[in-house]
């Protein structure tokens, strides 16, 4: 009954064990889902995961991983910077061993994240090609709106390092992975963004066209807010070509959402300031342009902002005939385009250093895994020469212990021959002894000396041969590949025995010791016949008892209860292993 209730806790514990593991599971579920809706709601999921990582020890490995990675994907939707990379370095390395492929593309994209936010360019674009690698795009349920987030951050880092081409192609190839996965804004964003290239190529045109064809798709799908602002991004293009009508169309249109630039970007509100100053220069509204300007060159913390904006103060002192300070104006952009060019040349060297970094590091790697592999070819040589030599020592015991079992086996017959001669020499001589014992005592000597000298041989094949015979089985038994198995088992508990390895043990005694069979196999159980097999080959109680699944106790009691059947006597368990051991 103890027993019983003991059982019944185990299985309560077992499940409130599996219940525990699904209320995690449903929870970073639920998380994923959440984070999906949008940037904010990914603050969200972080206080939800926040909220069991004092649990975190209840976990399993895969539940820990993907906890990880989970909360790193929301800290890289909250834009929150990373600042280390150890933890998604252990989700990657896990990942890469037992992820699917579109959990080991999330993790190679999340650590291309962290090391863009450590400015660590070559490697963020390393582990962005491996999460693009990673994607199985033939499957039906390929994660298209991780791919695409990957070329989209591809694009981004080629324009920081005006890799014009590169950029153009990562940003193609992001509009295309969006609309595969059903998110037509964001592939229209990333078809507009390609526009930047042009820009930099001096095509404005293209980047114009560019911009009236991603408004109609905004239009089209029901976007107006996004698609006066694509519209309105013309605005700038059409005062560098002075198409005042054009340009006034824009601007209203960019003018009528109240967009104040990409929150991401510390002067993007300053940016937009400058652009509305200079349409107001170009229209002659020119208090309007002051204010806009002058609030610009308030707020503007980057050198690229402060030149442009007194730049077009410039412009504007000089329209209102104020050349003293349109030279002051004039010689701060022209400082500041130095300041900014100093700085982007920095930013160049850092990135070339950067990569020469990354190549050098690529270089060591490269050079220690080309040595580990002749290391580990070495290795591989040297096993198979002492595997080839070792099979080659088995195969000469081998045939030694057969050619010795041939001996024993002609001195058996001898033995056998000899047994047979003395009986026949001894009833020739106990008739002539009873036809006439002085008549034939010659002969009887004779006889005897013959006897005397058989029963010397006899004795001779005995001493030679028997104790050799036993000693023989015994290596025999334990050269076989049974035993070594079983060897091997001893010092690996996990492994067990099957089947087909209790009937090679019961195969290979039999064959050496026969009389197993009558004496042992005929009388007993399979559970107490498997009990006398490893006894026969000298294997201790506490093996013995591993490998039949039983108690210690449970073997001695077993060999006590064999020992009265078979011997029919009461003892030891000891006596029975000797018993066991004499039998040939």
């Amino acid at each position: 009954m103890k027993e019983k209730v003991i059982f019944l806790l185990l299985i309560i514990m077992l499940l409130a064990s599996c219940a525990g593991n699904r209320k995690y599971d449903d929870l970073m579920q639920r998380a994923d889902s959440i984070m999906n809706v949008n940037d904010d709601s990914a603050k969200v999921a972080i206080r939800m995961l926040d909220g069991v990582k004092s649990q975190l020890s209840e976990f399993t490995k895969k539940q820990r991983m993907r906890y990880e990675l989970l909360r790193h994907k929301a800290m890289n939707k909250a834009c929150i910077t990373f600042t280390s990379d150890s933890v998604m370095k252990e989700v990657v390395d896990y990942y890469d061993h037992h992820g699917s492929a579109n959990e080991r593309m999330l993790a190679n994209y999340v650590l291309g994240c962290v090391y863009r936010d450590m400015h660590e360019a070559p490697m963020a674009l390393e582990y962005y090609n491996k999460a693009t690698e990673q994607a199985d795009t033939t499957a039906a349920d390929c994660d298209y709106g991780t791919l695409y987030r990957v070329y989209s951050q591809m694009g981004f880092l080629f324009s920081k390092q005006y890799l014009l081409y590169q950029e153009l192609n990562a940003f193609d190839k992001a509009e295309k992975y969006a609309y595969l996965a059903k998110d037509t804004f964001n592939a229209i964003v990333n078809y507009q963004n390609q526009g930047e290239v042009y820009d930099f190529l001096g095509k404005k045109d293209s980047v114009i066209a560019i911009n009236l064809l991603a408004a109609k798709l905004f239009k089209k799908h029901g976007n107006d807010y996004a698609a006066a602002i694509a519209f309105g991004c013309n605005y700038n293009y059409y005062i560098e070509k002075k198409d005042s009508i054009n340009a006034k169309k824009a601007f209203e249109a960019y003018n009528s959402t109240g967009y104040e630039g990409n929150s991401n970007y510390e002067d993007a509100k300053a940016y937009v300031l400058y652009q509305k100053g200079t349409y107001y220069l170009f229209v002659n509204k020119q208090d309007s342009a002051y204010d806009n300007l002058s609030l610009s060159f308030k707020m503007c913390k980057s050198y690229s902002i402060k030149a442009a904006t007194t730049k077009a103060l410039a412009q504007y002192y000089a329209k209102v005939n104020q050349p003293a300070m349109a030279m002051k104006y004039a010689l701060q952009s022209s400082e500041y385009n130095d300041s900014d060019l100093i700085g982007a040349r920095k930013t160049q060297l850092q990135q070339v250093q950067a990569m020469y970094d990354y190549s050098r590091n690529q270089e060591i790697a490269k050079n220690a895994e080309q040595k580990a592999e002749r290391s580990t070819r070495m290795n591989y040589m040297i096993v198979l020469s002492c595997l080839m030599l070792f099979l080659l020592l088995s195969y000469i015991y081998r045939k030694q212990i057969a050619i010795k079992k041939k001996k024993i086996a002609v001195s058996k017959l001898l033995y056998e021959d000899s047994l047979l001669k003395l009986k026949r020499l001894q009833d020739e001589r106990a008739k002539l002894v009873a036809e006439n014992d002085n008549k034939l005592a010659q002969v009887i000597m004779e006889k005897e000396n013959t006897i005397s000298k058989l029963k010397t041989e006899i004795t001779h094949i005995q001493e030679r041969y028997s104790l050799s015979s036993v000693s023989d089985a015994d290596l025999i038994l334990k050269d076989s590949s049974i035993y070594k198995k079983i060897k091997f088992i001893e010092v690996h508990p996990k492994e067990k025995m099957c089947e087909e390895d209790w009937k090679e043990l019961a195969d290979t005694i039999e064959e050496v010791v026969p009389n197993f069979i009558p004496v042992l196999k005929n009388k007993l159980n399979d559970k107490d016949y498997q009990i006398c097999l490893l006894v026969r080959l000298g294997f201790s109680t506490s093996l013995v008892a591993r490998l039949l699944g039983l108690s210690d106790a449970a073997i001695s009691k077993s060999r006590k209860t064999m020992l009265k059947k078979i011997c029919r006597k009461e003892g030891k368990p000891k006596e029975f292993d000797e018993y066991i051991l004499q039998i040939q």
